[in-house]
């Protein structure tokens, strides 16, 4: 009986250093990969930064969202880039305080308003506010976020929020009563603790009177272009949406999508995020004038897919977008990060001293810029086919809900690294679990061996 005993004491102590090490490895993992999408940008306080401008003197005046806890970087450029290519929009961004905002694996930006220039009156007050994603929807930080919000709805702003922006949504309480989707993968849980909102999956955006919600990520830009519709009319809406090429959008198209839901093809991008080791660095390039949804698009499909880190790079310290928002960079003329390539994105003109700081060091440059009628996210997802492969874009593409059917993937199989890792890891693990059996084995064959030297 007693042997019986130690025997399952020894199995359960091996199972529990398997699992042990086994979750040690993926929460360490999980903390590099939110520790790099959350890296901020240093900032010195004697730096000169240009002044963030509102996009044009439109009549319908746009507020996008900025919050304290970190804010999903798509939901913040890409329905900024659509509503602004309409000149009947005067777009902007509004946060608690000037203080540049941290978007999540992606750079920096600076803020336009503050919600007290709106409250004061010193900036009138917006028609429309679009809602992002942030880290922490109902957390205290976000208090003043959840309370500006409400403010602007009782004026009788419409209110826009992408993909989990609607957390933030709830969270105020505003959507009780009324009808609204969000990502795919918050919808269970949303029912959950939201049960007084109708939740529905498989629309690409829902309207109930003044609030619309959208599906994950890049379902902001049909989400942007409804708004075009509704406040500059179907014409409107169409010339914008022809110029920014989202597969398959038209005014008459059915909202309907197909509904997901996690599948072993997703695996990669699950083990990307979980473990980050060896993966290389990507540097953005960014330039002035580059169009927003062209500085998002990369760096949104290396934070979703995990394959890379990516850093903002620039020729100075802050670059203006097309449509005059400010990202802060790291600037290559104090030498620059270490990258192992460097994506130059975007139409607007790559800066010469980004190509020279990278031919300096022998850094492999890409230049992606996207073909008339295509998106951003098209040029983005092909390139990243070329580096992890097909099967990480469309599990990528699945989780910021992008159509692939036409785009030009890489079919050659790739992105090994993070299931080479995990094999590692297992045998780490198992190597960790027999330890204890080991070491008892060696310990009893020493004393049998010293016993065998004493004894007469």
């Amino acid at each position: 009986m007693r042997a019986l005993l130690r025997r399952l004491a020894s199995i359960t102590v091996a199972v529990a250093l398997v699992a042990g090490t086994l979750v040690g490895t993926v929460l360490a993992g999980s903390e590099i990969v939110q520790r790099d999408n959350a890296a901020a940008i240093p900032v010195a306080s004697s730096l000169a930064l240009p002044v963030p401008a509102a996009s044009s003197e439109g009549p319908v005046r746009v507020a996008v969202l900025l919050g304290r806890t970190g804010t999903e970087a798509a939901d913040v450029l890409a329905p900024y880039d659509v509503l602004a290519s309409s000149d009947s929009f005067s777009v902007y961004t509004v946060s608690q305080d000037r203080a540049p905002v941290q978007l999540v694996g992606a750079p920096p930006v600076l803020p336009t308003h503050t919600f007290a220039d709106i409250d004061s009156g010193a900036v009138a007050p917006p028609d429309l506010v679009v809602v992002p994603a942030v880290e922490e929807p109902a957390g205290e930080e976000e208090a003043g976020t959840r309370a500006w919000i409400v403010r602007q709805a009782d004026h009788g702003a419409r209110i826009l929020g992408v993909c989990s922006g609607s957390m933030l949504l709830a969270a105020a309480g505003l959507l009780d009563g009324h009808t609204a989707t969000s990502h795919w993968s918050r919808l269970g849980s949303l029912r959950e603790s939201n049960p007084d909102v109708q939740w529905v999956g498989g629309q690409r955006y829902v309207q109930d009177g003044q609030f619309t919600t959208t599906a994950g990520v890049s379902s902001g830009v049909p989400g942007a272009l409804r708004m075009i519709h509704d406040f500059a009319g179907p014409e409107e809406a169409a010339r914008v949406g022809a110029l920014v090429g989202y597969p398959g959008w038209s005014v008459t198209r059915s909202t309907a999508i197909p509904e997901q839901a996690f599948a072993a093809a997703d695996a990669q991008v699950g083990l990307n995020a979980v473990l980050p080791w060896f993966r290389p660095t990507v540097g953005v390039g960014l330039t002035d004038g580059i169009g927003e949804m062209d500085a998002v698009a990369t760096f949104e499909a290396y934070m979703v897919s995990g394959a890379a880190r990516t850093v903002a790079v620039a020729a100075t310290a802050s670059v203006t977008t097309r449509h005059g928002m400010v990202l802060l960079t790291t600037p290559v003329s104090t030498h620059g990060p270490a990258v192992d390539r460097l994506v130059l994105p975007g139409s607007a003109a790559p800066d010469p001293r980004l190509g020279a700081w990278a031919s300096e060091r022998s850094i492999r440059t890409e230049v992606i810029a996207p073909s008339e009628g295509r998106t951003a996210f098209d040029s983005a997802l092909e390139e990243l086919s070329a580096h992890a492969g097909r099967a990480t874009v469309a599990a990528t593409a699945k989780f910021i809900e992008y159509p692939i059917e036409q785009l030009d993937l890489d079919t050659e199989a790739r992105g090994f690294r993070s299931t080479l890792l995990l094999g590692v890891a297992v045998l780490l693990a198992l190597g960790a679990g027999a330890l204890p059996s080991l070491l008892t084995h060696l310990t009893r064959r020493s004393r049998a061996r010293s016993g065998l030297r004493t004894s007469p």
